[in-house]
């Protein structure tokens, strides 16, 4: 084999380029990126509120959460509970302000991941396990970059409540990017190495 010379490729056509393109970039250059928001929220000290990215039982697809925002619009402080959900919340509103990260697609790819929310959580037809809580300060974010790390399956989702120690309503909004792709039923190939 001819050896390199010179930063010249092995076999002489030229240098060899690397380029790192993050998994975000890439899903959204393929148009299956996904960002969206809740309505506004409004918890009290006796309403828990909530939002969750929600992946479908027959969507055929797994969703892999990028990134969320809790954002606090009022002079109080919040706390939320992040879950991971085995099953899906009940009586969720879906939202309508989620979009393709990628404004050049036409037409816009569409999602089969939904942002749902709703008030007043009943935590007991809720198989769910409560994985992180966050305190979130009075007008203010709190932003988490999962890179994809958290996958959600068919028929599961990820569930953010929000609760106020005060009872006049506290508005706040959920904000979530995610990429999607092909669920493989048979995940026994995948090694752990």
């Amino acid at each position: 084999m001819p050896a390199a010379k010179g930063g010249e490729a092995m076999y002489g056509y030229g240098p060899v380029n690397a380029i790192h393109i993050a998994n975000s970039l890439y899903h959204s250059l393929q148009g299956k990126y996904f960002v969206g928001e809740t309505d506004q929220l409004n918890p009290t000290d006796a309403s828990r509120t909530w939002g969750a990215l929600v992946n479908p039982p027959h969507s055929g697809v797994n969703l892999h959460l990028d990134m969320f925002v809790l954002s606090n619009l009022s002079d109080d402080k919040l706390v939320s509970q992040i879950c991971f959900c085995a099953s899906l919340p009940a009586h969720g509103m879906q939202s309508h302000e989620v979009a393709s990260a990628n404004l050049a697609l036409q037409p816009a790819p569409l999602p089969r991941g939904q942002i749902q929310f709703g008030n007043r959580l009943d935590t007991t037809t809720l198989t769910a396990t409560p994985v992180s809580t966050r305190v979130i300060p009075s007008y203010s974010s709190v932003t988490s970059e999962k890179a994809g790390h958290w996958i959600i399956g068919p028929g599961k989702a990820i569930l953010f409540t929000l609760t106020s120690a005060i009872s006049r309503p506290a508005p706040a909004v959920i904000s979530i990017g995610w990429w999607e792709e092909r669920h493989l039923v048979d995940n026994a190939h995948i090694s752990t190495l």
